[in-house]
């Protein structure tokens, strides 16, 4: 029977000992990525357990922005010792504007009357709140829609969340120059230009003043005297701005001055003449003594009124009929007609410059709207505030402003 031998280490030479460096070589590799996918599990595992996860709930309420009563010293300590967050910012999403050529322009109205209401003539600041703007627009606590944004709140006298849109800032209006330049950080804005530093901010405040809710946030971010801030946990992260925006635009009447001809849609303007005349047409041949004394409105100051004197009004006070200050700003009726309607849900305010046009009753009788100098109309349901003037008799720069017929030719409708 043949005997095995097998050869000595000294016989087995060189290709021996490589065989066994090879297989040393490959433990050692199996052992080190068993290490690293241990590791790497680990780290998952960790990033779970820390970053924030999206809660059951539904999203954190909108509060008012309500100041505590604090000196503006004592007010810059406090905010001062709030500590900004540890940790890269992430920017927030490209933004780009997607809607109607009417919507488009009333978006860019109110978008840049924020920017420009806000922060005045700086640009980064303009940048910075055009930025919270779209922010809160993608966030599923606020509306969805850029001027549902900007205006929210603004029915209220105080606790708006821009203090623009209820402080009477808006009386005063942006110069040319100043406007130009807000319309075109908004353009940009519009067109996917994001502010990075202020990443997913929704909220900012000066610091020289203290919000109830500016110590349960997240402080990311100061530009200048203003300092931004984010939801905490998972509702101020990237994930949680899913928001779409949703169209239908509805433009204070406050800006009317200020947006461009695109802002009406096509046909709106003769639709409010034609459905005020249908509905005064049961009102013709109605008489009322003409030396009517001025009427009160309830929760309507005489200062709110800017020197216009209120002659009719029906019983609901949905319709009211102005005599107009012939020296006033013409923009400024629209704000009086904002006033009268602002807790309507539907309303009708018509103006005359000479008092001896004012019809006898309402509604407005279809001769006198041929000679109406201002109207206005609000209907919630269609989503339409409207203003337009009389431009033979208060000559406007938008003539998309102008009653049909009382513009250049063509304009109005």
């Amino acid at each position: 029977m043949p005997t095995l031998s097998f050869p000595t280490l000294r016989q087995a030479g060189p290709y021996f000992v490589a065989l066994m460096l090879m297989l040393a070589l490959v433990l050692s590799i199996v052992g080190q990525w068993r290490g690293i996918d241990a590791s790497s599990r680990a780290a998952r595992a960790l990033h779970r357990v820390t970053s924030p996860v999206r809660p059951a709930a539904v999203p954190p309420a909108v509060e008012p922005l309500v100041l505590s009563e604090t000196p503006p010293d004592r007010a810059r300590a406090i905010n001062a010792a709030i500590p900004f967050v540890s940790g890269k910012i992430a920017p927030a999403r490209p933004f780009t504007f997607a809607g109607a050529p009417a919507d488009r322009e009333r978006a860019l109205t109110c978008l840049a009357s924020a920017a420009w209401y806000e922060a005045g003539d700086d640009a980064i600041g303009q940048r910075a709140v055009v930025q919270v703007v779209l922010n809160r627009l993608r966030h599923p606590a606020y509306p969805k829609t850029i001027c549902g944004v900007v205006f929210q709140g603004s029915e209220r006298q105080t606790g708006c969340q821009f203090t623009f849109t209820c402080d009477g800032a808006l009386a005063r209006a942006p110069t040319p120059s100043g406007w130009a330049r807000a319309r075109a950080v908004a353009e940009k804005a519009l067109a996917g230009t994001v502010e990075k530093v202020v990443g997913t901010a929704t909220h900012y405040h000066t610091d020289w003043v203290v919000p109830y809710w500016s110590a349960s946030l997240d402080k990311i971010a100061a530009v200048h005297t203003h300092l931004f801030f984010r939801w905490k946990g998972w509702w101020g992260q990237p994930g949680a701005f899913s928001g779409r925006y949703a169209g239908d635009e509805v433009l204070d009447p406050r800006l009317f001055s200020l947006a461009g001809p695109a802002a009406a849609a096509p046909g709106a303007l003769s639709a409010v003449v034609e459905a005020m005349a249908a509905q005064a047409i049961a009102a013709e041949g109605v008489t009322l003594p003409k030396n009517r004394p001025a009427l009160e409105v309830e929760g309507i100051s005489a200062s709110e009124l800017k020197g216009n004197i209120v002659r009719l009004a029906n019983a609901d006070g949905t319709d009211f009929g102005l005599e107009l200050d012939a020296g006033a700003f013409p923009g400024s009726y629209a704000i009086v007609a904002y006033s009268l309607c602002k807790t309507k849900s539907a309303c009708i305010v018509a103006g005359w410059i000479k008092p001896e046009q004012i019809p006898a009753a309402l509604p407005v009788p279809v001769p006198a709207l041929r000679t109406v100098s201002f109207l206005y109309r609000k209907n919630s349901q269609l989503g339409r505030d409207q203003a337009f003037w009389n431009c033979r008799q208060l000559p406007r720069d938008n003539p998309a402003q102008c009653l049909p017929g009382t513009g250049p030719a063509g304009a109005g409708g």
